[in-house]
C-alpha cells in the first residue's frame, strides 16, 4: 500500500510540475496588416473590409499596423506578439507594380509576391491580394510552411553588434531598384465597331475597325489603323447604285494614365476609297463604269481606354477628318440631271475592345 501511494504523488507532482498546453504553445489568432506607398495606401480601406469579411470565419482577428522606414523595424514589431500568426505588408512604391510581402511570425521565414503593373493594369489586384493573405493564413493555421526565405534577405534584418546601422538603412532604400522596371515600349492591337458620317442620301456608315499600335515609355502612342464599311445604297431619280468605303491612316500623340484609364490625344493622316457598284439607272439613263475614287486628308481624334482586366481594355474613340478632295456622284438624262455629294469633313466614333503586351 505504501508503494501504491508514493506512485501516486509521485504522477500527481509530475502533473503539477507540467504546464498546460495553452502555456506550451500559444495560439496565434492574429493577422498584422500594413501598406505603404501612395498605391498602396489608396486602397487600404477596401482591402481591410475585405480582409475582416475573410478572416472572421477563420476565428482571425485583423491588427492594422502601419509601416515606416526601416521595414525590418515595422516587422520586428509586427512579429513581436505571440499573437501573432502572420504579418502582411502591401508595398506601392514602384509605379511598375506592389510588391506582397508575407511574414510567418513563428518561424521568422518571409516571402514576396510580385503583382506587376498594381491597380493600374489590373482591377482585380485588390481581390488577388486578399486572396494571397487569406491562403497564406489558413496554411499556417494547418501547420504548413508558407514562406522559405530570410526574413533580413525581404525586409532588412536587425542590425547587429557587427552591423552598424547604416548597413540596414542602405539596404531599405535598395529595396526598390529590384522592381520591374518600367517597360519601354508596349505593344498595343484593338478591333472595334465604327460609325462614320458620309453624304445627306446616306449620312452613316457602319463598319470594323482595326488597329495596331506602340506605346512609348508610358507617355506617347504611335498607331496603324484601317476600317472596312459596309456597303450601303444610294438612289435618285435617275436610278440607284451601291457604296463601298475603307480607309487607312497613321496617327500619334501624348497619352495621359491614371490607375483604370487613359486618354491619348492624337493627329495623324488617312486616306480613302470610295467605290461605286451595281449601279440600276432609270430608263432612258446609261450607267457608266464603275471605278475607284480616293482622297486623302488629316485626322484628329480622342482615345479613352478603360482597363477591365490586364491585358484587356476597352477604348472610345472620337473624333473628325477632313479631306481636301470633294466627291460628287452625278446622272443625267434628256430632261434632268441629279447629283449627290460627299461630305468633305467627316465625324466618326469607333468602340473596341484591347489587348496589350508587357
Amino acid at each position: 500500500m505504501a508503494l501504491l501511494l508514493a506512485a501516486v504523488w509521485l504522477v500527481a507532482a509530475e502533473a503539477r510540475a507540467e504546464p498546460p498546453p495553452s502555456e506550451m504553445t500559444p495560439v496565434r489568432t492574429e493577422l498584422v496588416f500594413g501598406t505603404i506607398g501612395i498605391g498602396a495606401q489608396a486602397v487600404h480601406a477596401s482591402l481591410v473590409a475585405l480582409l475582416r469579411a475573410e478572416l472572421r470565419g477563420m476565428s482571425l482577428s485583423l491588427i492594422e499596423r502601419q509601416p515606416a522606414e526601416p521595414l525590418s523595424g515595422w516587422a520586428r514589431e509586427a512579429t513581436g506578439s505571440g499573437a501573432v500568426l502572420v504579418a502582411i505588408l502591401l508595398d506601392g512604391r514602384s509605379e511598375q507594380g506592389w510588391r506582397l510581402v508575407i511574414i510567418d511570425a513563428a518561424r521568422g521565414r518571409a516571402i514576396v509576391r510580385a503583382l506587376p503593373g498594381g491597380l493600374r493594369d489590373d482591377a482585380a489586384s485588390i481581390e488577388a491580394v486578399a486572396s494571397i493573405a487569406v491562403s497564406a493564413a489558413s496554411a499556417l493555421q494547418e501547420g504548413l510552411e508558407v514562406a522559405s526565405m530570410p526574413l533580413a534577405a525581404v525586409v532588412g534584418g536587425a542590425p547587429t553588434p557587427s552591423s552598424p546601422p547604416a548597413a540596414a538603412d542602405r539596404h531599405e532604400k535598395e529595396q526598390p531598384v529590384a522592381s520591374k522596371p518600367r517597360a519601354s515600349w508596349q505593344a498595343r492591337g484593338q478591333v472595334g465597331m465604327s460609325v462614320a458620317t458620309f453624304s445627306p442620301t446616306a449620312p452613316t456608315m457602319q463598319g470594323i475597325a482595326m488597329a495596331l499600335g506602340l506605346t512609348f515609355d508610358e507617355r506617347v502612342e504611335a498607331r496603324a489603323f484601317g476600317t472596312a464599311f459596309l456597303p450601303t445604297s444610294i438612289g435618285g431619280p435617275l436610278g440607284d447604285f451601291r457604296v463601298t468605303r475603307t480607309s487607312v491612316g497613321i496617327a500619334a500623340g501624348p497619352v495621359l494614365r491614371s490607375p483604370m484609364f487613359s486618354l491619348a490625344a492624337e493627329a495623324g493622316f488617312v486616306g480613302e476609297r470610295v467605290g461605286r457598284h451595281d449601279a440600276t439607272p432609270a430608263i432612258g439613263v446609261v450607267a457608266a463604269e464603275p471605278r475607284a475614287l480616293y482622297r486623302f486628308g488629316g485626322v484628329l481624334a480622342l482615345r479613352l481606354r478603360r482597363t477591365l482586366f490586364r491585358p484587356l481594355s476597352v477604348e472610345l474613340v472620337a473624333g473628325g477628318l477632313y479631306f481636301g478632295r470633294r466627291l460628287q456622284f452625278t446622272a443625267q438624262s434628256a430632261e434632268s440631271s441629279w447629283s449627290e455629294t460627299v461630305w468633305p469633313a467627316v465625324a466618326f466614333t469607333q468602340l473596341g475592345l484591347e489587348i496589350a503586351t508587357n
